[in-house]
């Protein structure tokens, strides 16, 4: 059995464990720190927090170790992104980036230990072909819509692929920016979803009740002078993700187009 609020954090990067442990711990989690393999429990955390720039801790060693009550977070940086799509498929379930962004912590937090929650996303109805789903804006909602979503997909569009990871990743990104950035977690407002799928493609349109922004505006966080800024990772990433992205007018609406 895992120890559910206990924060695993497998890094030896000073930095990393430095920025982690006062805010999880602010959160109310317990924390452990390893820096090497040889430091790792006997007993499987609640959550593995796990930096794809230290090769000391391979993503696929710790889920063997740990089994699957662990959830496992990686931990991704300018330059180690290209690390995280095979992180993913070797059973991280969901990723923080590093410079961290207190927000995007917390919500990874409490998506952990609110999980499924039992909750269903109500379904206005659509075409064939089409997925359509709101909620508000909770994390206990996530990932469930992302588990629908992909499964449509795997019926309509295309499965088996690294193109199916991408969507889930992608999802699972504009669903979270919607819910932090957009709504503000506001649970009065809501998230909407709509997933068109045809024979190897898909194209999903996630929109917020926000006030929306100018994603020309958001700084490219690969420039070195954006380094060390926490923002501008999560379009980034969409855009390293699929193969177009496009947002409406007012901002709070993003499309993203995936193709097999």
């Amino acid at each position: 059995m895992s120890e559910f609020k206990t924060a695993l954090i497998c890094s030896g990067r000073e930095v990393v464990t430095d920025a982690l442990v006062p805010e999880l711990e602010a959160l109310g989690a317990t924390c452990l720190v390893a820096a090497r393999r040889t430091e790792w429990p006997e007993r499987s955390p609640g959550v593995a927090f796990i930096d794809l720039a230290d090769s000391e801790h391979p993503v696929r060693a710790v889920r063997l170790t740990f089994g699957h009550p662990t959830e496992l977070v990686a931990i991704v940086d300018n330059e180690s992104v290209d690390g995280l799509i095979p992180a993913l498929a070797a059973g991280c379930g969901d990723y923080l980036f590093y410079p961290i962004n207190y927000d995007e912590l917390r919500l990874k937090w409490r998506k952990h230990l609110e999980g499924e929650g039992g909750t269903r996303a109500r379904r206005p109805g659509g075409l064939s072909g089409s997925v359509q789903l709101e909620f508000p804006s909770s994390v206990r909602f996530v990932r469930e819509v992302v588990a629908e979503v992909v499964e449509a997909c795997e019926r309509l569009a295309f499965s088996g692929s690294r193109a199916t990871l991408n969507l889930r990743v992608a999802v699972g990104e504009a669903l979270s920016n919607a819910i932090l950035y957009g709504n503000r977690e506001d649970p009065e407002k809501l998230v909407r979803v709509v997933a068109a799928l045809r024979p190897g493609c898909a194209e999903v349109t996630v929109t917020d009740e926000g006030r929306g922004f100018d994603p020309l505006r958001v700084l490219d966080p690969t420039r070195p002078e954006n380094r060390e800024r926490s923002h501008g990772r999560g379009l980034f990433l969409l855009r390293s993700l699929a193969d177009d992205v496009r947002f409406n007018e007012r901002g709070n609406s993003v499309t993203l187009t995936l193709h097999e």
